[in-house]
């Protein structure tokens, strides 16, 4: 076997390909980290002239003037082959060293187990322990089965599979699920494609959703370059609301109901005046004074917005046989109108469009009791009846005595943010 660096168009023809492939592990995130300062390395291992393992690596500034070297959801290769990642890490810790690396880090996308829409076990659960047990043998440390939200290389997520045709994939959503997409487009609500005209808009919204859940964000900058560097795999889904076809829509509906409330009031001039009448009245008078305040909603809406509203954003990238959300965001004024339903329901159709095997509605935490910080986020995923995906997690390999230190500093920060958000 061979150790060496491999060429931009040597690593993206492997990674492609790969088991483990992630937008993480491309050419693509490589430039966008460069454009950002960081050095760039595509190595890997050949064996008769073929690659057998690579990763593409960036080195960034640490502390005591040493460097991380970091492969973002690498290392593609076969962790069950010991003899291979042995010899991969350890002409990787040669490298790193030679680079004035202070540790590797690592957070492969290699699952370690699969969970039903619960977060449950399945009863023939077989975790992935020999992943982590060979890495470990050479030489790194597993951070843990940890459970928190991340926003970037998120350990818990949550996919659902492609294998049947959308209108199959529909009926297994939750009923509530359904109902809000189909009320969401009846309401008015569709999707915008976007381009790079709506970077702006997109981010504002998700800085909007950011903020008030105390997330964090990416700025107008970093999509503007991410736009750039990954082109046509990036995909930008904006929801708008054209006030006026939710106007004509409600005006419909309410017209519906006032026949059907004259309809019930008919039979009880000539029937039998019992509970089932009055329940059916009493819920036809809820519903027209809702409609008709919804008249009211929606000729105010049209003053102020002629030409609609763009209340939601979200941001998708093509990776591998996933279609992945990466991140969504909405206006909370316009919240009544649920846009989330429609733009994940429209990445969903595209998924297919675009012939994906899953769809990736990424980060969630690894928390399911209902009391749970940012429960809300894996409630809404949840009911489009996917599973829960739990990969291996993160690991380093320490390469100078002054490690320790840095890993001090580093709890010490996450300590420090954890407090700021409280």
């Amino acid at each position: 076997m061979e150790f060496c660096e491999l060429t931009e168009e040597e690593f993206r023809k492997f990674s492609e390909k790969h088991e483990y492939e992630s937008f993480f592990q491309t050419v693509e995130t490589a430039k966008l980290r460069e454009s950002y300062g960081a050095t760039i390395y595509y190595l890997g291992v050949k064996k008769d002239k073929k690659i057998v393992a690579a990763g593409m690596f960036t080195l960034t500034p640490c502390m005591f003037k040493k460097n991380r070297f970091y492969s973002p959801q690498g290392l593609l290769v076969d962790y069950h082959d010991f003899e291979l990642l042995k010899f991969f890490v350890d002409n990787l810790k040669v490298y790193a060293k030679k680079l004035n690396s202070m540790f590797i880090k690592i957070d492969p996308n290699v699952i370690y187990r699969v969970r039903d829409v619960n977060g449950d076990l399945y009863p023939d659960d077989n975790p992935d322990d020999l992943s982590i047990n060979n890495l470990k043998k050479v030489g790194f440390k597993h951070f843990g089965f940890t459970k928190d939200y991340r926003f970037t290389q998120s350990r818990w997520n949550y996919r659902l599979t492609l294998d049947v045709p959308y209108d199959e994939l529909k009926k297994k959503f939750s009923k509530s699920t359904r109902k809000n997409i189909d009320n969401m487009y009846a309401k008015g609500v569709g999707i915008r494609r976007g381009n790079s005209d709506d970077l702006e808009i997109l981010t504002e919204l998700l800085k909007n959703t950011a903020e008030r859940k105390h997330f964090s964000y990416r700025s107008l900058d970093y999509h503007t370059r991410m736009y750039k560097y990954f082109g046509d795999l990036m995909h930008i889904y904006i929801a708008h609301v054209d006030f006026n076809k939710y106007l004509e829509n409600t005006k419909e509906q309410l017209a519906k109901e006032e026949e059907n409330k004259k309809i019930i009031e008919e039979k009880m001039k000539v029937d039998m005046v019992g509970d089932k009448l009055r329940n059916q009245l009493e819920t036809a008078n809820r519903l027209i004074e809702k409609l008709t305040k919804q008249v009211d909603e929606a000729k105010d809406y049209i003053d102020k917005y002629p030409d609609g509203k763009d209340i939601g954003g979200l941001l998708a990238i093509k990776s591998g046989k996933e279609y992945v959300t990466l991140t969504s965001g909405i206006l909370p004024e316009f919240k009544s109108f649920m846009p989330k339903y429609i733009m994940y329901n429209e990445h969903i159709l595209d998924a297919y469009k675009f012939g994906f095997k899953y769809v990736n509605f990424y980060g969630i935490s690894g928390r399911f009791d209902k009391n749970a910080p940012i429960y809300g986020v894996y409630e809404f995923k949840k009911g489009f009846n996917g599973e829960v995906i739990e990969l291996i997690g993160e690991f380093t390999l320490k390469l100078s005595v002054l490690y320790p230190i840095y890993n001090m500093f580093r709890h010490l920060k996450i300590i420090y943010r954890k407090i700021i958000k409280r």
